[in-house]
């Protein structure tokens, strides 16, 4: 009998071994999931359906502005706020990479290099420091020149502007006949991270439009440099002819796109998926009339952006249970699900987002959504034109938010538009020494 208690006993304490390990095996893993604030619906719906077909990974979400994203990030990091996975750009890879904050993702998941030719040049470079790939593609797209069709035919044009004279012309006819006050609007808030591909996007539309020498040495500081062509055309803009709206000192992306969508605007250079909403039927009073060209320009040349999905080093640190979690998460949303980049997909027939996947080209569905708010060929047009931003160093975050702060300088009238260059190149040499 004592035989028979102590191995009854001894069974009932490897059952209880057993179970409490199970409960531990299925214990779900918990991932922190960072974003900028945009349709947080459609994410909140993503972030349900990965869990549905992962029931051992847990997502909670935050998220912040875009416009002060980067600082909260920062805090974060700085602070070891619990956040795994995250929203990332091409912005701040440097600065994230060399400080140790998100890890390449070649070091712990080796089947992400399968993923590398479907990829746009431009989104891998953006992606890429010291050589290893820090991120999947949330989207990636093209800063481009949309106009107002209706307002362009009133005004006596029939086509749009091929170069950037050609704008001023335009706008000045608008002008004159009062169809709008100020037929252009930028969003030119100095924090914000889209002014700087703005203004680059501009740069590149022009012949020798590198602002850095292949040493990382600012070029751009001088009269004949694309960069003081664009400076002074923007500074005529707002002081001499007056085509440009003053408020673009204040001005960010939905605000922006708003006064477009209500009629207040005819030109503008934004990012790509903006057009999509514009057209979106009853979304704006003036939905339909806007049609994507070519940046104006010589070249047509534009900035080709990626936002990324990334890891932590706060999530590697954690153990494989939560990598492992961190990589099914990171392939359902930026990779491949059931042999489709489903979640990418969804962005671009919903949103209209561009993305870096370039096998979606060839995808019907992608191609009639386009086609229904814009011009596929086009677009694919401009993608070819578009280049990555150069010189990205773990300091051009923020180089470019001083470079934003003399710009605006010189378009008050404070500085001239070769001060306010020659003011951010003594400013990149400074934070690169």
């Amino acid at each position: 009998m004592i035989r028979r208690s102590f191995a009854l006993a001894s069974g009932l304490i490897a059952l209880s071994v057993v179970v409490c390990a199970v409960a531990v095996a299925a214990a779900p893993v918990q991932l922190t999931f960072t974003v900028w604030s945009y349709s947080n619906d459609v994410i909140q719906d993503n972030i349900q359906k990965f869990q549905a077909r992962n029931p051992g990974v847990q997502v909670a979400l935050n998220d912040f502005a875009w416009e002060k994203f980067t600082d909260v990030m920062t805090a974060r990091f700085v602070g070891k706020t619990s956040t795994d996975v995250s929203y990332s750009s091409d912005h701040w890879l440097q600065q994230w990479a060399a400080a140790n904050w998100i890890v390449p993702l070649d070091d712990y998941f080796p089947q992400v290099a399968a993923y590398k030719p479907d990829f746009a040049p431009y989104a891998i470079e953006g992606m890429t420091y010291n050589g290893k790939l820090y991120g999947l593609p949330y989207y990636a797209d093209t800063i481009i020149f949309i106009y107002n069709e209706d307002m362009l035919k009133r005004a006596g044009f029939s086509a749009p502007p091929v170069t950037w004279d050609d704008v001023t012309k335009m706008a000045v006819a608008m002008k004159q006949k009062k169809i709008v006050e100020y037929p252009l609007m930028f969003q030119f808030q100095d924090i914000t991270p889209w002014y700087i591909e703005v203004f680059l996007s501009m740069v590149y539309s022009h012949n020798n439009p590198s602002m850095f020498d292949k040493s990382l040495a600012p070029t751009y500081d001088n009269e004949s440099s694309a960069a003081h062509k664009v400076a002074r055309w923007l500074v005529d803009g707002f002081r001499t002819t007056k085509i440009i709206n003053p408020a673009s000192l204040e001005m960010t992306e939905v605000p922006l796109v708003k006064a477009m969508g209500a009629g207040q605007v005819a030109f503008a250079v934004l990012p790509k998926y903006n057009l999509a909403d514009l057209n979106t039927a009853g979304a704006h009073a003036q939905a339909g009339k806007f049609k994507m060209a070519l940046m104006p320009g010589e070249t047509h040349g534009t900035v080709g952006f990626v936002r990324f999905y990334a890891m932590t080093k706060m999530a590697a640190d954690r153990g494989k249970e939560v990598r492992d979690g961190s990589w099914k998460f990171l392939e359902y949303f930026g990779g491949k699900t059931g042999g489709e980049f489903t979640v990418v997909k969804r962005w671009a027939l919903e949103k209209g987002l561009g993305f870096a996947q370039l096998p979606l080209y060839k995808d019907p569905q992608i191609r009639a959504a386009i086609n229904k708010w814009g011009n596929v060929t086009l677009e694919e047009q401009q993608s070819k034109l578009a280049r990555a931003k150069e010189a990205l160093t773990p300091f051009w975050g923020p180089w470019s938010l001083e470079f934003q702060k003399e710009m605006n300088k010189a378009l008050l009238g404070q500085e001239t538009p070769l001060q306010a260059l020659q003011a951010s190149a003594a400013k990149w040499k400074e934070m690169k020494r």
